[in-house]
C-alpha cells in the first residue's frame, strides 16, 4: 500500500512540475506578444525606429549611434531607465531602476545618495549581466539611444529581486555613452 501511496504522489509531483513549466512557458509567450505590440508602437510613432532581435531581447533604437558596434567581448558605458514591463508599458509606476537624474526626478524619487547618478560601465563578459541585457547591448554603438526589452525567461527567472516579482519581464531605456572592444 505504502508503494502505490509512494508512486501515486510521484507521479502527481511530476505532473505538477510539467504544468508548473507549461504555464511558465505560456507566460513567457504572453510577454513576448506584450514586447512586439510596444514594438509595433514605436514603429507606428517614428517610421525611423530600427529593430534589432539577438537572443532572447529585442532591441528598439530611436536614436543612431555612431563608431564601432559593440561586441560581445568588449565594455560599454551607459544611462539606463530600467522597468518592469508586465503590464507592457513603460511609465514612472513601472520604474525599478535608474541612474538618470532626470528619470528619477520626474518619476517622483527623493534620492539623497547622488553617486547613483553616474554613469554604468559594463563588460559584456560578466555572467552576472541578465541575459536579457547582454543580448540587448550586443551591437550598440556611441551615442545610440534605444530600449531593450526581454521576457522574464531572460531577465531574473523564477527568482523575485527586490520590488521584481519572479518572471517578469524587463524593459530598459539605454543611452549609450561608449564603446570599447
Amino acid at each position: 500500500m505504502k508503494r502505490i501511496a509512494y508512486i501515486l504522489f510521484l507521479a502527481a509531483s511530476l505532473f505538477s512540475i510539467s504544468c508548473t513549466k507549461e504555464s511558465r512557458e505560456l507566460l513567457y509567450a504572453n510577454q513576448e506578444e506584450k514586447i512586439e505590440s510596444f514594438v509595433s508602437k514605436q514603429l507606428s510613432a517614428n517610421p525611423d525606429t530600427r529593430v534589432v532581435h539577438n537572443g532572447g531581447a529585442t532591441r528598439v533604437v530611436t536614436v543612431e549611434g555612431e563608431g564601432m558596434e559593440l561586441t560581445a567581448r568588449g565594455k560599454v558605458s551607459i544611462y539606463y531607465a530600467g522597468y518592469n514591463f508586465s503590464s507592457g508599458s513603460v511609465s514612472s509606476s513601472t520604474l525599478f531602476a535608474t541612474n538618470s537624474r532626470d528619470f528619477a526626478s520626474s518619476a517622483g524619487w527623493k534620492l539623497t545618495d547622488e553617486s547613483v547618478f553616474e554613469v554604468l560601465e559594463m563588460d559584456l563578459t560578466d555572467k552576472d549581466i541578465l541575459r536579457g541585457l547582454r543580448d540587448g547591448l550586443e551591437g550598440v554603438r556611441e551615442g545610440e539611444e534605444c530600449y531593450i526589452l526581454f521576457s522574464g525567461k531572460y531577465a531574473f527567472g523564477k527568482s523575485k529581486i527586490g520590488t521584481i516579482p519572479a518572471n517578469s519581464p524587463l524593459a530598459f531605456r539605454v543611452w549609450v555613452q561608449s564603446v570599447e572592444n
